[in-house]
């Protein structure tokens, strides 16, 4: 039976697994062409976060829901955003984006960019929202 939801998390016993290996292997299995629904808990930050995540959603040819749940940083979503306003995984309709306990100071800049993003993916017709619990 093919998987067409899938939650990953690499807290606790997944610490330090890198996300590009999962995505290599579910390339591998052809997960990606039943995945319907993605969500990733992500709690190592990286600034390559567009280059990272965007050639396995664009693999998916039938993902409509993605969710990422970011701890502590907002590093890489304003750019991960903006690559979409040039090139959004096809059947994407919905994401989420909720970050928990933001209180990096060097992160504030990035929010104005990110409310940018967000307006203008929302004006191309992507759900989207951006969810953040804690301080600016």
């Amino acid at each position: 039976m093919p998987i067409s939801h899938l939650r990953y998390s690499n807290s606790n016993f997944n610490v330090g697994t890198e996300i590009v290996v999962l995505f290599d292997h579910l390339l591998a299995c052809k997960t990606n062409e039943h995945l319907v629904y993605l969500k990733i808990d992500w709690e190592e930050p990286t600034q390559h976060l567009s280059s990272t995540i965007n050639p396995f959603l664009h693999a998916c040819k039938k993902l409509k829901c993605f969710e990422l749940f970011m701890y502590n940083t907002t590093s890489g979503v304003d750019v991960l955003l903006e690559s979409w306003l040039e090139n959004r995984p096809e059947t994407l309709e919905k994401v989420i984006i909720d970050i928990l306990y933001l209180h990096n100071g060097n992160d504030i800049p990035d929010w104005n960019n990110i409310n940018d993003y967000v307006s203008l993916l929302k004006l191309t017709g992507l759900n989207i929202k951006i969810k953040y619990k804690g301080k600016i």
